[in-house]
C-alpha cells in the first residue's frame, strides 16, 4: 500500500477517516479480514490512489453488514434447557 502525502493523511484523519489497520482495531476484527472484505466482498471504503480509508459511516455500514440477528425461538429453547427447577419447601 502506498503511503499518502502528509497533507492528504492529515485531511483524512481530520474528517474521521482511518486506515485499514486502525479501522480493524475500531471494528474489533483482523486487518487481513477487513482487507479481504474491502478487496473481494464490496465493503464500503474510499480510495485515494492505492491507499484505502474508512470513514465513520463506512465502519458503521460494515458493522450492519456483519450483524447476525437474534433468533427468538433458539433463545427461548436455550433458556428452557438451562433452567433448573427450584426445590420446593415441602420436599425437605
Amino acid at each position: 500500500m502506498s503511503t499518502p502525502t502528509p497533507d492528504a493523511e492529515s485531511m483524512m484523519r481530520r474528517d474521521g477517516y482511518l486506515p485499514p489497520d486502525e479501522a480493524a482495531r475500531d471494528l474489533g476484527c483482523g486487518k487481513r479480514w477487513l482487507l479481504d472484505g474491502l478487496n473481494r466482498h464490496g465493503f464500503p471504503h474510499t480510495r485515494m490512489g492505492r491507499a484505502k480509508w474508512l470513514s465513520p459511516e463506512d465502519r458503521e455500514e460494515i458493522r450492519k453488514l456483519c450483524r447476525i440477528p437474534a433468533e427468538p425461538a433458539k433463545i427461548s429453547r436455550l433458556r428452557r434447557s438451562t433452567a433448573k427447577p427450584r426445590p420446593s419447601a415441602r420436599a425437605a
